[in-house]
């Protein structure tokens, strides 16, 4: 255990024998029987740390949680960040499970630093569990190249945002977006640089837009972007800034340094039209942006 000003770091990678035979003690008393049957009651990674949050609490003073996945792009907070933290990061039969940060304004005791890793030991294979869901969620909606959401997915999430944009009476607009002539890098450079050129441009556009945008991947080199809440206005300008990125994108590959450009077709949601009409509409005025020059931005 390393101890400093400002945080307890512990590595937990395998709970010992002696300390799951103490755990398992512990079972009779009903702190820790009660934590392990509730968990037992969800797989959302979500409930499961709030489940665990609150009956640690009964026990145990702290502001809040933190969890974090790296592999799984996941980072979860519950309550309040503060001063001091305790972390653990997770292993289980040599499966990573994550980090998790316990935070509260004043240091944890070594005795209160046990009672976590006790509540721990319950928590690992409900975690488990919970992380092999949530990847299984995440594979059925998302392009396993690029890492972008998947072409059945921009239905789901576009009737969810039409539906908040009706609510709040709000813009949402839609951008589809073509490589131009990537069918050059596949032949100049081999479908792997194809391959590595469009995780390059999945990645540019996901740190491109803002955090409550959507990146889609509908086939090939195309890919669409939902903005909400986004005008008209604001919607051209992230779709220049997207095709400023890209342009100046540099890609290595084996020697070879690669680079293109994009062009852009946007479309602001109508209220009650369907997804195929505002694609429609962003579908012509990205043929117009190709048709007139490429590597710019059209708006319908």
């Amino acid at each position: 255990m390393a101890i400093s000003t400002d945080q307890i770091a512990i590595e937990l990678k395998k709970i010992k024998a002696s300390k799951l035979q103490h755990a398992e003690s512990l079972e009779h008393s009903k702190p820790i029987t009660k934590l392990a049957a509730e968990l037992q009651t969800s797989i959302q990674l979500n409930e499961l740390l709030t489940i665990f949050s609150k009956h640690l609490a009964k026990l145990l003073n702290h502001s809040g949680l933190v969890f974090q996945h790296e592999e799984l792009a996941i980072n979860q907070s519950h309550g309040q960040r503060s001063h001091h933290s305790c972390e653990y990061t997770m292993t289980i039969e040599n499966t990573a499970l994550g980090k998790l940060s316990l935070m509260r304004r004043k240091r944890f005791s070594e005795t209160e630093l046990e009672t976590i890793e006790h509540f721990l030991s319950c928590l690992l294979h409900p975690l488990r569990n919970a992380l092999l869901y949530h990847q299984a969620i995440q594979l059925a909606h998302t392009d396993p190249l690029t890492g972008a959401l998947n072409r059945s997915t921009l239905h789901a999430v576009f009737q969810k945002e039409t539906a908040q944009s009706k609510r709040q009476h709000s813009d949402l607009s839609l951008l589809m977006l073509d490589i131009d002539f990537f069918k050059a890098v596949n032949d100049n450079y081999g479908h792997a640089a194809g391959d590595a050129a469009l995780k390059a441009f999945s990645q540019c556009l996901k740190q491109t837009v803002r955090e409550s945008d959507h990146v889609f991947r509908l086939g090939g080199e195309e890919f669409a972007v939902l903005l909400h809440p986004t005008d008209i206005s604001g919607s051209m300008l992230l779709a220049e800034r997207l095709r400023q990125a890209v342009q100046k994108l540099n890609i290595k590959h084996d020697e070879h340094n690669i680079s293109f450009t994009v062009s852009i077709g946007l479309s602001r949601y109508r209220e009650g039209e369907s997804l195929e009409c505002t694609m429609l509409r962003a579908d012509k005025a990205l043929y117009e942006a190709k048709e007139s020059g490429r590597n710019k931005v059209i708006s319908a």
